[in-house]
């Protein structure tokens, strides 16, 4: 490699994926690790996303899909995870953060798990009912998954998983046993 090339970039979950190449019966799973996304928070950020011209979920714990493609969280009350579209990703992350907002470094696993063996997985997983869930109301979940912190956008066909990048191979790789299992 030479100062005029730049590495590849590769997902945190790239050994865990390559070590897994078989789906389990019943479950999908797909590394969304490498989708541009942004964060921040502050008692600013609404109102700055909003003024990007980005939608706001209304209440804390939910989620909304972008017009581009992709979608914005609001975890809690403050704070956002946008992920999907470059262009969205690259504008926020270009624009000046004002005073209350502070952009946050988002380095997340990511993983999408969809198939009918999903909520037997999820039974075995995660102490959340998942199956109470009103999806209408587009939730945004935080919670543990396999001893992992994680935050989950549940779907009527897939979930989304976030979570801390150092994590994501072992979650990964233990979702996958538990699948095949």
């Amino acid at each position: 490699m030479n100062a005029f090339t730049a590495p590849v970039p590769v997902s945190p979950l790239a050994e865990a994926v390559a070590a897994t190449r078989t789906q389990p019966v019943g479950v999908s799973f797909v590394d969304h690790s490498l989708n541009p996304r942004f964060g921040c928070k502050g008692k600013a950020a609404a109102a700055w996303l909003s003024g990007l011209g980005l939608a706001i979920p209304a209440g804390a714990n939910r989620w909304l899909p972008l017009p581009e493609g992709g979608l914005i969280a609001r975890l809690g009350n403050t704070e956002f995870l946008v992920e999907g579209s470059a262009a969205v990703v690259e504008r926020l992350h270009g624009s000046a953060a004002p005073a209350g907002v502070a952009v946050v470094l988002r380095q997340d696993a990511a993983i999408e798990l969809s198939g009918s063996g999903l909520p037997c997985l999820l039974l075995q997983t995660c102490n959340v009912n998942f199956a109470a869930l009103n999806l209408a109301e587009s939730p945004v979940v935080l919670t543990s998954m396999a001893g992992v912190g994680v935050t989950v956008i549940p779907g009527a066909g897939s979930y989304r998983i976030w979570c801390d990048g150092t994590y994501g191979a072992a979650l990964w790789e233990t979702l996958h046993e538990v699948a095949a299992g």
